[in-house]
């Protein structure tokens, strides 16, 4: 069997704020507090290790500028070489200086393709907040495959019924994305975060798993956006032969 530790949104150096301006109208802001969820991402990590898993993806969204070098040597400490895929807070130029990744790409963007027996895995990069043109061509030709489909994606492609999905958090395009996998017949699972909860949804051939962030929830079933920085989690994506399933790895303050 084979286990994959996802974990995403570790936010380092990022404290969140919410500005409320009525109700529907909220927005999410950061300001800048050195070793900011710095001790949930050790506890991670080193949970991680103990579980003897060696296959990582981190899903994006590392924090503020400064924070990109302090992540990798703390990956490091551990003996993590995880994938990357990039989140809105990311930038190529800036994770490139310590991250250098084994799949080439023409465009200043973090993709990825690997394939076993049974599944074919796709990474993305949704930095920009959408998928580009080129990006979007290259999906479409990775999907040309018998295999079934894995997606790790920073933002979801599906929609998740919360107030941050119509607060202007949404991926731009990604109807495109939706509407590509939909056209093929292969089973699709998507490993996303960004939105800072736990959500499983499905249409047709597309299951789509949201993950606990590293640093803070968002709640989801209320009406406004609430913060609870009281827990925090990964996700551990287990797979044997062509099944999938995942489980959550949640922390209490």
């Amino acid at each position: 069997m084979k286990k994959i530790a996802f974990f995403t949104d570790t936010h380092l150096g990022q404290e969140v704020y919410v500005v409320h301006d009525g109700l529907g109208s909220e927005k999410m802001n950061y300001r800048e507090e050195p070793d900011t969820h710095k001790e949930n991402l050790t506890a991670i990590l080193k949970d991680i290790v103990e579980r003897g898993i060696t296959e990582v993806v981190f899903g994006g969204d590392i924090g503020s500028k400064e924070s990109n070098s302090d992540f990798f040597n703390t990956l490091r400490s551990y003996g993590i070489k995880p994938r990357i895929i990039l989140g809105n807070h990311d930038s190529y130029s800036e994770v490139s200086k310590y991250f250098i990744s084994d799949f080439a790409s023409d465009a200043q963007e973090m993709l990825n393709v690997q394939e076993d027996d049974f599944f074919r895995y796709i990474y993305l990069d949704t930095s920009s907040n959408a998928i580009t043109a080129g990006q979007l061509t290259w999906l479409k030709e990775q999907l040309q495959t018998v295999k079934k489909i894995i997606v790790f994606s920073h933002h979801p492609i599906l929609e998740i019924s919360t107030p941050i999905d119509h607060l202007g958090a949404a991926l731009n395009r990604r109807d495109e994305i939706k509407y590509a996998l939909l056209q093929i017949d292969n089973e699709v699972t998507i490993f996303c975060g960004h939105y800072h909860m736990e959500d499983v949804t499905s249409e047709k051939n597309i299951l789509q798993y949201s993950t606990l962030a590293c640093s803070y929830q968002i709640e989801k079933d209320v009406d406004t956006i609430i913060i609870n920085d009281q827990i925090y989690g990964y996700g551990l994506i287990a797979i044997e032969n062509d099944h999938i399933s995942r489980t959550l790895i949640s922390f209490d303050k």
